[in-house]
């Protein structure tokens, strides 16, 4: 098994090389890179329980966007323990260049091996998530592994259009009535800090009682994926767009013909929800649980 620190110095070099050929072929007036600021441990509570209430972006262009770019391929720590690991650092932008097409993607394709390299060596580590923290954070302190497997995305076609936006798009799961109680009843493995065997059970057994008091026999779990940026991008001779994660600045051999910024997140300014979350009834908040609103009257 290759060694941790080997292949972050490999991952570290790789991401040089690619940094001096950018450097080199970048044209900075076509540049963008969209702040977004850090999120320190004591915003993390109120953000995971009442989500974001506003992000605000600041918008780089030019020589700094493209300093800012650069970095952000290296960028997998978190400053101190006073910031967030959980709400980690996006790096949405864009680096136009104006040559070395086929150095540059196959650099990006040796940087984006070195991080699956990285990934593997990661999980090779132990069978138990606690085991592999620990292996990892004895080495690079503050490491976010997440934010190193992250994919460079370049792209070797002309970029027609670039919007980015704000997403945070539901996790869908459904579930039989048996499933779920199967589900709530190995909750008693997991026990929270804050509850007591006997205080879990009370709560446990509450959640099962609710559940087989209904009419309904599929349930639908629904966990929104964290509120993070994304760009809808089509390429020139593509019919339809795609969305595609911000955390990493884009690379385009083109100055794209549409570009939308990426604009502060303000939550009163959101979209109404769905027709189907709308025909959905909230049955246990702690699971994020629903069910169908027309058949979920529980049985007398």
């Amino acid at each position: 098994m290759a060694n941790l620190i080997d292949l972050m110095s490999a991952l570290e070099a790789e991401i040089v090389e690619l940094r001096i050929l950018l450097r080199e072929n970048a044209v900075p007036e076509l540049c963008s890179y969209f702040h977004v600021p850090l999120v320190t441990k004591d915003e993390e509570n109120s953000i995971i329980e009442f989500g974001y209430s506003n992000i605000e972006v600041t918008t780089l262009t030019g020589h700094e966007a493209l300093q800012r770019s650069l970095e952000a391929f290296s960028d997998f720590y978190v400053p101190d323990s006073s910031f967030s690991r959980r709400f980690v650092t996006k790096h949405p932008g864009l680096i136009v260049v104006s040559g070395g097409q086929s150095k540059i993607s196959a650099q990006v394709m040796r940087v984006n091996a070195a991080k699956l390299a990285f990934k593997a060596g990661v999980l090779a580590l132990s069978d138990t998530a606690l085991e592999k923290w620990k292996e990892v954070h004895d080495r690079f302190m503050h490491l976010i592994t997440t934010t190193v497997y992250r994919s460079i995305y370049c792209f070797d076609e002309d970029v027609h259009r670039i919007n980015f936006n704000w997403v945070s798009r539901p996790r869908v799961s459904n579930l039989s009535k048996t499933e779920l109680v199967e589900k709530i009843e190995s909750g008693m493995f997991t026990i929270p800090p804050s509850h007591s065997i006997q205080s879990w059970k009370a709560v446990l057994d509450a959640d099962k009682f609710l559940i087989e008091k209904q009419r309904n026999e599929t349930f639908t779990i629904r966990r929104r994926i964290k509120l993070r940026p994304e760009a809808s991008i089509r390429l020139k001779d593509a019919n339809t767009a795609l969305g595609y994660s911000a955390g990493l600045p884009y690379i385009a051999f083109n100055k794209p013909a549409y570009f939308t910024p990426l604009e502060s997140f303000d939550t009163s300014k959101k979209q109404n929800r769905s027709r189907k979350e709308d025909s959905l009834q909230l049955l246990i908040k702690r699971m994020n649980l629903y069910a169908d609103r027309n058949s979920s009257e529980a049985e007398s």
